[in-house]
């Protein structure tokens, strides 16, 4: 297979993903029987199968309306707090309550967290107060060091100078003499 051919098989394949990851997605009942599947291979006039005669629009409103998300089941289950016989068709089933249960508690937990009533809230903040007493510490530290090497480096300057004050004195006051010297006659 040369690079060529397998450039154009990657390309086909990243385009039928492309083409299988934007195609309509069937709703219940749109799927066609077996018959209609043997007829689809003669001909192939519409991509979307027929839909089922049997599956009626009150249904498929009725599927629709059903809460999915955590918060509408929360809020709709408040909202039907009366007795167990005023209760609507489309009360929570227990999985849905078990589950609207336990994302309650995770958020219980996370807002304790979040405060710092929990056990491990309060374990984290005593290590993060560890680790800032550490960090300070290391900084004054770091900041004292540098302290004493600009003081070490002040004073080497300091007593550069003044060798070579000395020397400059030295050589202008004795060089004088030594240049006078004798005379020749």
């Amino acid at each position: 297979m040369t690079r060529e051919q397998r450039r154009a098989a990657a390309k086909a394949k990243k385009e039928a993903a492309i083409l299988k990851k934007n195609k309509k997605t069937a709703a219940p009942g749109d799927l066609p029987t077996s018959s209609e599947e043997e007829s689809d291979d003669d001909d192939d006039d519409g991509d979307i199968p027929p839909a089922n005669p049997n599956h009626t629009a009150k249904s498929r409103d009725q599927a629709s309306a059903a809460p999915r998300d955590p918060n509408a089941a929360a809020a709709s289950a408040s909202a039907s707090t009366g007795s167990k016989k005023s209760t609507p068709a489309s009360q929570l089933s227990r999985r849905e309550r078990e589950a609207l249960q336990a994302q309650q508690a995770k958020e219980r937990y996370q807002k304790m967290h979040a405060e710092g009533k929990t056990d491990e809230a309060k374990a984290d903040l005593a290590r993060l107060s560890l680790i800032r007493e550490k960090r300070e510490q290391e900084a004054a530290r770091k900041k004292a060091e540098k302290e004493e090497k600009e003081e070490a480096e002040r004073a080497r300057v300091k007593e550069m100078d003044d060798r070579e004050r000395k020397k400059r004195e030295a050589a202008m006051g004795g060089g004088g003499a030594a240049k006078g010297g004798k005379k020749k006659a």
